[in-house]
């Protein structure tokens, strides 16, 4: 144990006390602070931002106002005749934001549309007013009741019902959270298997040995490493709750920074570093038992080429399957995976679709397999350090026969 103490302090010292470690940490709690202040930045801006103005070319018998049009958003001017290239070349000076031309054809209402970028939600709002001028001009020359003109002009109502439990944005937070899992397995995984190759090629293992067993030596450096990561992982969570109770800013109704408050709980963040911890040993174990096989660092690429596309290929099934439909049977299989089961269990956390029970049992899966795989890493690992030339996973099987 205190061989396993020595090399477990001096590997997460090591890992904490790097120039890259100190600027990705200031890193994400500034990203943290961003989220937050961002809705207050957005409306800066736009505040300062110009009022859009339009101007729509009559050319038909129906008579838009002014007033109306100006309700719509942006400020409007009707003219009856203009020059199409004089307008256009107010748009390029940005004295116009765009302007219409509506004509009539055979009793046919056309509306041609000259603006640099398209706003759909302008061009629709437009296409409705017009529609409805046009409902209420032939309603007047036809002598149409009033209530039938009224039914006409009732728009629908619509709104946009959740399926699950949680905020509309969730799924925003779902694709940052197995993003920062994934970028935290592959890196700090990667830190174990380049560690553990550098001191072998070094030689430096050859020294080590004789002092620390091989077995504690591999998990010291795993949970060195690891408890590094997860540092970093609690401060930016810590930093979200904090600034998330702190009650210093601006949380406008329906934006991102108010789905994060709502979704990410005490009791969520604890579920996240425990399952954050747990997909990193699953990894870690292997990326471990790798840097032991290879002779010096710069053959880690193509050794560890498996273990990447197996991580890959894990946040593929969960983008493709588990996002879209965190209910479905995928989904329930992925959660009793080990090497998905990290990634599934913490979105259907988040959209509230995971029993008590499931939890437990995926959590139970997941530790057996560490387990099992931390005994046969066990064998395997102290025979491919003392090699000093590359081996494969042939010659350490036949090793511990």
């Amino acid at each position: 144990m205190r061989n396993f103490s020595i090399v477990f302090n001096t590997v997460f010292k090591e890992a904490v006390k790097t120039k890259a470690y100190l600027y990705i940490t200031i890193g994400l709690v500034a990203l943290s602070l961003l989220l937050f202040v961002s809705p207050t930045i957005m409306k800066v801006f736009t505040k300062n931002s110009p009022d859009e103005t339009y101007k729509i070319v009559n050319q038909t018998s129906l008579e838009p106002s002014e007033k109306e049009l100006t309700g719509l958003g942006g400020s409007w001017k009707i003219v009856d005749n203009a020059n199409i290239e004089d307008l256009k070349e107010d748009i390029k000076a940005e004295e116009l934001t765009g302007f219409f031309v509506l004509e009539e054809q055979a009793n046919m209402m056309q509306l041609d549309i000259y603006m640099p970028k398209v706003n759909n939600e302008v061009l629709l709002t437009l296409e409705s007013y017009i529609e409805q001028k046009k409902v209420a001009s032939i309603v007047a020359t036809q002598s149409v009741d009033t209530n039938v003109l009224q039914a006409l002009n009732t728009p629908l109502q619509s709104s946009v019902q959740p399926l699950y439990e949680t905020e509309p944005n969730a799924w925003i937070i779902i694709y940052g959270l197995i993003t920062i899992m994934f970028f935290s397995i592959s890196v700090y995984g990667t830190n174990v298997a380049t560690a553990i190759a550098s001191e072998k090629s070094s030689r430096v293992m050859e020294v080590m040995i004789t002092k620390v067993a091989p077995v504690p030596m591999m998990y010291g450096k795993i949970l060195g490493i690891g408890l590094a990561s997860l540092t970093q992982l609690f401060i930016f969570i810590g930093a979200l709750l904090l600034w998330a109770n702190v009650g210093i800013f601006e949380v406008p109704e329906g934006s991102v920074v108010q789905t994060v408050m709502e979704t990410i709980t005490w009791g969520t963040a604890g579920y996240i570093l425990i399952f954050c911890t747990i997909g990193y040993f699953i990894y870690a174990t292997l990326f471990a038992i790798v840097g032991s096989m290879v002779s010096r660092p710069d053959d880690l690429s193509g050794a560890t080429m498996p273990i990447v596309i197996l991580l890959m290929a894990s946040l593929t099934v969960e983008l493709l399957f588990v996002t879209d439909s965190p209910e479905g049977m995928m989904t329930n299989i992925t959660s009793y995976i080990p090497f998905t089961a990290p990634m599934s269990v913490i979105i259907r956390i988040v959209y509230n679709t995971i029993s008590p029970v499931e939890i437990v049992v995926s959590l139970f899966v997941m530790i057996s397999f560490i387990a099992l795989f931390a005994a046969i890493a066990a064998k395997i690992y102290p025979k491919g350090v003392l090699k000093s030339d590359s081996l494969t996973f042939k010659q350490l099987i036949q090793f511990n026969r």
